[in-house]
């Protein structure tokens, strides 16, 4: 092995990033790619089971040249093998290092799937150590995500004739924030890079990922987000490397076999390939990107192989961490690399279930990696499966979750999921969707400057049965109003396997409103958006995502004013007289308020979940003068 100083003093006086590949030469123990010729036979290093890596022999078939942008690709037989030979092409053997008379040519990293021939395809080591040479700054930030785009402004129509255009509602950056959404850009960006269309081509020796403590609809999920990103969800078990091995080596070794943690504990997720060079504190592996993401901030570990599965599509290799080690700093066409002297960012999640008595795992503990759209995924998954998991039951359960998210520098949010049904109701989808998971991707995703999660807390409690009531009609019980008095509307409500209940409510009529026949509408709290400044910094994102919306078991009854109300730089003026618009609106300013349709809230308080909506009429009586 060169030391990485070595590799550094061999740069010529170029300015960095400039004509670097051209300026570093190739150490003593590695061979020029001119030298490699067909014939030629070797071997590689990879691990076959444990943690020693184990030499398999290598036979020189030709070079791609071109194969990537300014790289070529040498293919190899691997003969004699009786494991390589069942299983050819092998996912989680990429990085494997490969040498010819004694001299390092470069890492196992593609081959084809349903090749019925042990060939694979080496990315040459001068490409891989170009990517080590690159430098890396001291403070790295994740790298999956992308900035989201600050909320769309919903502008009040004219004061006379505007109901049919307010029916629109202001729309709030959380609600901006779609898990799926965010995998599929992901994807579109990333996966173009790491392969061709694996039907005709050669690809890359995949990234199996390892999930331990998963499935049900979990499993599911972390296909339909991971896959289109080149990554392959397996469920091979896993273990926490919260608490290492007791025998678990210490150090990384070429041809060891690596893992990148996505989440860990209870439940794990593990990307699991091979090292190719270790260069003093950093090293080289896969011979291929992961996700492509460039300069990224992940947690690595020291990985075990309990086995290479054979498989006619592709084989794999069936391993978990061993012990946490070093974080994933560049992640590029020819390899990633990883820095054993860091350590990555995770924040612990921590959740415990009520109302399950007997159940043999109430309280579930994870370390999730700190990335833009892992860590709302994996939160995501690692929740809703643990619920799963425990309170999976085929009777009627209705749960309320709450969240307390830690944020650096800001405090602690608490946000509120519910939801209810028969026949295990509780689900990683239905956390996909949750406001746990939309505010976490907001904030981690926002446009103004890195925001660190500290921790996640969720409490749920479980209730057998379902209380959920249907709105099955309202109706006004004095269809005309003096001015000044409260509207009485009776509401009709229908609740599940029961009989079906009466409730009068009353509704305040602002006196503005005399000599007009006016609606009420009645719905739920949680599809009720309170009017809010879209923010303009993390402090005014952090203080509207908890109160976005109304008491999630309540009506709201909404009557629609005459007048506008106006947000801007965090505050909100409800209601605006008149003039007042053309006040705000600057002509020489672009940055002008957020305007809407001023609205009267009373809410009702109704200790159950209801659904439906209605609208109600009442005539309020002109003032006689």
């Amino acid at each position: 092995m060169v030391p990485l100083s070595l590799l550094a003093g061999a740069v010529c006086s170029v300015a960095v990033g400039v004509g670097l590949a051209e300026a570093v030469t190739d150490p003593s123990d590695v061979m020029p790619l001119s030298e490699v010729k067909p014939g030629m036979k070797g071997y590689g290093l990879t691990v076959f089971s444990g943690t020693t890596p184990e030499k398999f022999d290598v036979e020189v078939i030709s070079t791609l040249r071109n194969f990537r942008p300014r790289q070529d690709l040498v293919l190899i037989k691997t003969p004699n093998h009786p494991r390589l030979t069942a299983a050819r092409t092998v996912a989680g053997m990429s990085g494997s290092p490969i040498y010819l008379n004694g001299k390092m040519i470069g890492a196992y990293a593609y081959g084809w799937l349903f090749g019925v021939e042990a060939i694979a395809g080496v990315t040459p080591i001068r490409s891989m150590l170009d990517e080590l040479a690159r430098p890396v700054p001291k403070a790295l930030i994740p790298g999956a995500g992308a900035p989201l785009p600050v909320a769309r402004r919903v502008e009040a129509a004219p004061a006379e004739g505007r109901s049919e255009q307010m029916a629109q509602r202001f729309q709030g950056p959380a609600e901006a924030y779609d898990l799926n959404r965010h995998a599929k850009a992901v994807a579109a960006r990333v996966a173009p890079a790491l392969t061709p269309p694996e039907s005709t081509g050669l690809s890359r020796a995949s990234t199996p990922i390892m999930l331990g403590g998963f499935g049900g609809t979990s499993l599911k999920m972390a296909h339909d987000l991971l896959g289109p990103l080149g990554l392959d969800p397996l469920q091979a078990g896993g273990g926490s490397s919260m608490k290492p091995e007791a025998d678990a080596p210490t150090k990384y070794v070429d041809g060891g076999a690596i893992g990148v943690e996505m989440v860990r504990g209870d439940v794990s997720a593990m990307g699991i390939g091979t090292v190719t060079r270790v260069s003093g504190d950093r090293l080289l592996a896969f011979g291929h990107p992961m996700l492509n993401g460039g300069l990224t901030n992940l947690p690595t570990a020291v990985a075990k192989v309990h086995w290479i599965l054979a498989s006619h599509n592709r084989s794999f290799k069936i391993g978990e961490a061993a012990r946490s080690l070093g974080t994933l700093v560049n992640d590029r066409q020819a390899a990633i690399v990883v820095d054993t002297s860091r350590k990555a960012p995770v924040f612990p999640v921590a959740l415990k279930i009520d109302g399950m008595p007997g159940a043999p795992h109430p309280v579930w503990n994870m370390e999730v990696a700190h990335d833009q759209f892992l860590a709302p995924a994996f939160v995501s998954m690692a929740l809703g499966n643990a619920l799963e998991a425990t309170a999976a039951e085929r009777v009627d359960l209705t749960w309320r979750a709450v969240s307390r998210v830690k944020i650096g520098r800001y405090g602690t949010i608490s946000l509120v999921d519910f939801g209810a049904g028969n026949g295990s109701p509780l689900s990683s989808d239905d956390f996909s969707r949750s406001r746990l998971v939309r505010a976490m991707g907001s904030l981690l995703n926002n446009p103004w400057e890195q925001v660190v999660v500290e921790r996640v807390d969720t409490q749920v409690k479980v209730s057998f049965g379902r209380e959920v009531a249907q709105l099955r009609g309202a109706k006004v019980l004095s269809p005309e109003l003096e001015v000044g008095e409260k509207a009485r509307i009776r509401l009709d409500l229908q609740p599940y396997q029961g009989a079906l209940e009466s409730r009068v409510i009353e509704v305040p009529i602002p006196p503005e409103l005399a000599g007009r026949d006016v609606e009420v509408e009645i719905q739920p709290g949680y599809d009720v958006e309170r009017p809010l400044a879209t923010p303009s910094n993390v402090a005014e994102l952090v203080a509207m995502l908890p109160n976005q919306y109304f008491d999630a078991e309540s009506m709201v009854a909404t009557v629609k004013l005459r007048e506008n109300g106006a947000a801007f730089q965090g505050k909100v003026a409800s209601r605006l007289p008149p003039g007042a618009m053309d006040t705000l609106r600057p002509t020489s300013d672009s940055s002008a308020p957020e305007t809407f349709g001023a609205m009267a809230y009373t809410t009702i308080p109704m200790q159950r979940f209801v659904v439906g909506k209605d609208t109600v009429t009442v005539k309020v009586r002109p003032v006689l003068r």
